[in-house]
This record gives C-alpha cells, sequence and structure tokens, in this order.
C-alpha cells in the first residue's frame, strides 16, 4: 500500500478528517519544510508531553515491508510502533533541529523547547533508534 493508498484510506475511513487527532491542540496545514505539518494551536513549554503514542509492536525482520508503508516509530531497531491509519503525529516533519523528540520509553512524545502558538512541530526523525538499513534507505538519505 503507498503513502497516497494509506491517505485515501484514512481521509475514507475517518469521515474527510486527514488523520485520527493524537495531539491535543493541533492542526494539519501547510508546511514550508514539506507538504503538510502538525501545528500548535497554542504556545508549549519545553518539556510538555505531547501525547504518548500506542500501535501494533511489529518485528521488522519478520515484516520488513511496514518500513516503506505504514505510520510508525522505532521502539529499538528491530521492533516498530506500527499504526495502520494516518494520525495527526504522522505529519510531524522532519528536522535537524528539532523541537519535539520521544523519549527514550519509544512512546512517549514531548517538546525539547518552547512552541509558539502556530509554530509548526518538527522531529529528528533519524534520532530515534531506527532499524537497519533505513538510513541507507531513499527516505533516510533524504533525511540526512
Amino acid at each position: 500500500m503507498a503513502i497516497d493508498e494509506i491517505q485515501l484510506l484514512a481521509t475514507h475511513l475517518l469521515g474527510g478528517a486527514p488523520c485520527l487527532p493524537t495531539v491535543a491542540d493541533a492542526v494539519v496545514g501547510t508546511s514550508t519544510i514539506h507538504g503538510r505539518g502538525l501545528f500548535s494551536t497554542r504556545a508549549r513549554g519545553a518539556g510538555e508531553v505531547l501525547c504518548v503514542l500506542d500501535g501494533q509492536i511489529v518485528d521488522v525482520a519478520a515484516f520488513p515491508g511496514v518500513v516503506d508503508t505504514l505510520e510508525w516509530n522505532a521502539l529499538d531497531p528491530s521492533r516498530l510502533l506500527v499504526r495502520g491509519i494516518r494520525t495527526s503525529y504522522g505529519y510531524i516533519n522532519h528536522s535537524v533541529s528539532p523541537n519535539v523528540a520521544i523519549d527514550g520509553d519509544g512512546r512517549t512524545m514531548r517538546t525539547c523547547e518552547a512552541v509558539p502558538a502556530g509554530g509548526e512541530f518538527t522531529m529528528d526523525y533519524l534520532a530515534q533508534p531506527v532499524p537497519a538499513g533505513y538510513r541507507e534507505s531513499d527516505e533516510g538519505r533524504r533525511l540526512g
């Protein structure tokens, strides 16, 4: 399933909404970084918890296709926390100077610096313990 198909499925299942709202007080909007992004509707302080991520724990070796087709975050290099439908988390764009990070538990997402109202949430995707080969993939090279 391609990214466009996932987007279409999410929009269909969610009655026209672009995603499940997993980050409170945030909206999806046009990003100057890449396509669409996730923006805060209120000022946030450094260290504020944005959400606790959920999903299905998937072994990358057993199901390598999820890396390129579904929304995920890495728990460790061999296990991903995978979501089958788009969430607002999935709209956070990559930055080497992020204002959001995922804690060592692989689930708790928080601001790592203050974010003003209207500010775009960003995170360093490669700061996660991504699977072997991800950095060398087309996506990983684009980010690096």
